[in-house]
């Protein structure tokens, strides 16, 4: 935990994640229409953004949960001390993540986000059970991770280039992958887990099919901001559609 604490000390040091762009811009917009349109979410009085970092989506946060007290949490102090800059108002509510446990209540909030953390924690039971531990009875865990499932784009040129290792702890990842990613995991080995640990009525969502695969490997440079809205159309199009190499995913706390 102390290297990946120093890691993104480091990383959060520069400008790393300030602003959505690129496939960020399409993830921002399948969130807004996942937790209004799917999920339905409102009147919500609490909710905890889990791995934070130094605020990307705080506002989108307040854009869907406009009457919500939001709390948020990592384990690098340099992203909170820069997320309480940007956002003097959530000084008070944000708190360091130490020994995998963020210090709040047990059973304090009605939701917890989770976006792109799931890859990055060392211990994924340890993080998952904490999340746990801070709903709500029929609060709802959401969250969003790179996909491992076979037949996307993305899995089929891996498999073609012999990209795909395993993972130090039994799953899977992509070697191309930035270091800090230590799995990829299926739709299924989530929903495994996440029963284990005691979650329920466990749904998904998927992206990155096709557009986002061109737009970001092979089109980067040529398409700019159009290419932002060509990803949209993995998500609108093909949402329903497994082979995805990103999920959008919740999980609901029945006890």
């Amino acid at each position: 935990m102390v290297e990946l604490k120093d890691h993104y000390n480091r990383r959060y040091s520069s400008e790393y994640r300030k602003k959505i762009s690129g496939y960020e811009f399409a993830r921002w917009m399948a969130l807004d229409h996942f937790v209004l349109k799917v999920l339905k979410l409102k009147n919500l009085r609490t909710l905890l953004d889990y791995g934070c970092g130094s605020g990307l989506h705080v506002n989108l946060w307040k854009k869907i949960f406009p009457q919500t007290d939001l709390y948020f949490c990592d384990i690098s102090l340099v992203a909170l001390e820069k997320l309480k800059q940007r956002y003097p108002k959530f000084e008070l509510n944000c708190r360091e993540i130490k020994d995998d446990k963020a210090p709040f209540e047990d059973k304090f909030f009605e939701v917890i986000v989770s976006i792109e953390v799931m890859e990055h924690v060392k211990n994924l039971d340890k993080y998952l059970n904490d999340i746990y531990r801070l709903l709500k009875k029929k609060g709802v865990f959401i969250w969003t991770t790179p996909c491992a499932n076979p037949f996307s784009i993305e899995h089929l040129y891996n498999v073609f280039t012999n990209q795909i290792e395993s993972s130090i702890d039994g799953f899977s990842r992509w070697k191309w992958e930035d270091s800090s990613h230590i799995r990829r995991l299926k739709s299924k080995e989530i929903k495994t887990v996440l029963n284990k640990i005691g979650f329920k009525n466990i749904g998904f969502k998927f992206r990155s099919h096709f557009f986002s695969f061109v737009c970001t490997k092979l089109l980067k440079d040529l398409l700019g901001k159009l290419g932002e809205r060509l990803m949209l159309l993995d998500y609108s199009l093909f949402r329903r559609f497994p082979n995805g190499a990103s999920m959008i995913g919740y999980a609901f706390k029945e006890v």
